[in-house]
């Protein structure tokens, strides 16, 4: 399998498992040679660890949300304040 096809297959986990990637969300992908892994490391704070698995013959991915919470926000028109909403 080829690094190329690895890379596409994280992004692709990411962008379905996260939903709260948007367009201005940036990952970073790199391998750590020492613990024989690929790690993406995503600017909202989600991060996918890959390890090839000899066994099974497969890559393995771990996949862990942000820790942070989606909050959007909107002017009310009568006290002219904003008002956040998160989950």
């Amino acid at each position: 399998m080829s690094i190329t096809r690895v890379l596409l297959t994280l992004a692709l986990l990411l962008t379905l498992t996260s939903p709260g990637l948007a367009g201005s969300v940036r990952c970073t992908t790199y391998e750590e040679r020492t613990m024989g892994r690929l790690q993406t490391i995503c600017s909202d704070g989600t991060r996918a660890v890959s390890r090839w698995n000899s066994v099974l013959d497969r890559w393995d991915t771990t996949i862990t949300e942000s820790p942070r919470k989606a909050c959007t926000g909107q002017m009310d028109p009568i006290s002219k304040q904003v008002r956040l909403h998160c989950r």
